[in-house]
């Protein structure tokens, strides 16, 4: 007689395959409540593709959503040939390195961040008026593939400029 795991911890246990064949390093963790289950992936530096790719693949495992106008969870993606759970979660952190490295690549390109200080730690505290935000908003926005979509990726040749369009 083998022991049998819990819903949540095979669903994890497929997105941690998903993400050794494709070499994505992280964590997955999952956890059972009373009256529900979730997954945690906590990844590091993953640029928009392939975050996009893996909450997609994580998407799956999720039986549903939670719809805040009522106040109700919604049964809408149940599917009973895989292990399913209420909630995945994909946490996607920047490194202090790629920071600095995006936070250099704005201040040598956009206008306006000519007396931005040397280091994105310091970049909080730098307003820039033409972009009406914070220098580490900026930052931000190009890690996740937002403002001027990709445009650090491309630039440093990970994602192809026809690959988003």
């Amino acid at each position: 007689m083998g022991n049998k795991i819990s819903r949540q911890a095979a669903a994890a246990k497929m997105i941690r395959a998903y993400m050794k064949e494709n070499g994505i390093a992280g964590s997955v963790r999952s956890q059972g409540y009373s009256m529900g289950s979730s997954i945690n992936v906590n990844v590091q530096d993953l640029n928009p593709m392939q975050y996009e790719a893996l909450n997609s693949y994580g998407r799956q495992f999720e039986y549903g959503s939670f719809n805040g106008m009522e106040d109700i969870y919604e049964y809408n993606n149940v599917n009973d040939n895989i292990p399913q759970v209420s909630y995945v979660f994909v946490n996607n952190k920047m490194s202090d390195e790629l920071g600095q490295a995006i936070y250099d690549f704005i201040k040598g390109l956009y206008v306006g961040m000519e007396d931005a200080p040397a280091s994105y730690k310091d970049s909080g505290s730098f307003y820039n008026q033409r972009f009406n935000d914070y220098a580490n908003r900026l930052v931000y926005q190009l890690f996740t593939g937002g403002y001027n979509r990709n445009q650090y990726y491309e630039s440093i040749g990970v994602i192809a400029v026809e690959e988003f369009a």
